[in-house]
């Protein structure tokens, strides 16, 4: 597999809703998972009518040769005129601790519960400071901005009297965005998704898009993470690559096999329920079917391959939701 990273800086703010947030418009998280990002693209195939286009985006991917991760923060250095720096999903594993050769004093404790506390709050780690990380070394880890948050009120002017309503939304620090990493096969399918993205940039993603919400445009040129520049390049090259004692998953998972189902339950994660509707024309009419998934950052002995199911109902088309494994190795 050849593997691709691409960076999205966005023009809106953003409202990325969930089931695990309660599915309100008043909350919001800046995660976006690989799941709903597939469902994107297969929406922005079916608004052009190309259903050849979603033939072939579901078959690659079902067939492996095509795979997503979810969304994660990156960060440009130095006002922007440095390296990239790339944030991973902090490992889902128990933390080693070494027993000190000393009975430490009460400040050394309360200094090692404040970086525990820390630690535990922490939802991502820099790609180049994973393996220091896993190793327990205690240091200052960078950590991505977590930009402005507001909720404000909108109006529902569709009834005989206006109705007011209030959705969050999550504005992102200058100089960053949130990037993501495609695997492929062939190099026709990296520009065919590349193009596509670069489209759906147009229309947005996440909630209320209706009302200018998540556009975005490429930040950064793609960059192919088999020829790496910098030090996280670099790193998370390596990650992909090695084989390791644990493969951490970095996109939602859905298992599907038996023997799937054992290795994960010899590893470590975490269930998100994924939930939604079906919306032609934006307006939401069907309830898709609930799903729970593995989260980003779950940490299985091997890895494994994952599947694409259907969730609709009784639609007269299928609603697929995405699980396939795209992993790192650690250890």
């Amino acid at each position: 597999m050849e593997y691709a990273a691409y960076f999205l800086e966005f023009d809106t703010p953003l409202h990325f809703g969930g089931g695990e947030n309660g599915g309100k418009l008043e909350t919001a998280s800046l995660e976006y998972r690989a799941d709903t990002l597939f469902g994107a693209l297969c929406c922005e195939l079916a608004d052009y009518g190309d259903q050849y286009g979603l033939e072939r985006l579901y078959q690659q991917a079902r067939d492996g040769k095509l795979l997503f991760s979810d969304l994660f923060p990156y960060t440009v250095e130095k006002a922007g005129k440095g390296n990239i720096e790339l944030f991973l999903p902090k490992p889902i594993l128990p933390q080693e601790r070494t027993a000190p050769h000393e009975l430490p004093s009460f400040a050394e404790l309360k200094k090692d519960a404040t970086r525990e506390k820390s630690k535990k709050k922490m939802a991502y780690i820099r790609a180049s400071q994973l393996e220091d990380f896993l190793l327990g070394k205690e240091q200052e880890w960078d950590q991505p901005g977590n930009g402005m948050s507001q909720v404000v009120t909108r109006v529902n002017c569709q009834g005989e009297q206006p109705r007011p309503y209030y959705v969050q939304e999550n504005v992102l620090p200058a100089h960053s965005g949130l990037y993501g990493i495609l695997a492929y096969e062939e190099e026709e399918d990296r520009e065919w998704i590349l193009d596509l993205l670069e489209k759906l940039g147009i229309t947005g993603i996440g909630g209320k898009r209706s009302s200018g919400l998540g556009k975005f445009h490429f930040g950064e040129d793609w960059i192919d993470l088999l020829a790496p520049f910098s030090p996280d390049d670099s790193a998370l090259e390596k990650l992909l690559q090695a084989e390791g004692k644990w493969a951490m998953n970095l996109s939602v998972l859905l298992p599907c096999t038996e023997e799937e189902v054992s290795t994960v339950k010899r590893g470590y994660y975490t269930l998100l329920k994924r939930s939604g509707f079906l919306s032609p024309d934006g307006n939401p009419v069907q309830k898709k079917q609930d799903i729970y998934m593995l989260q980003a950052g779950s940490c299985f002995p091997k890895r494994i391959q994952g599947t694409i199911a259907d969730v609709s109902w009784q639609a007269d088309h299928p609603v697929w939701r995405y699980g396939k494994g795209l992993f790192i190795g650690l250890g």
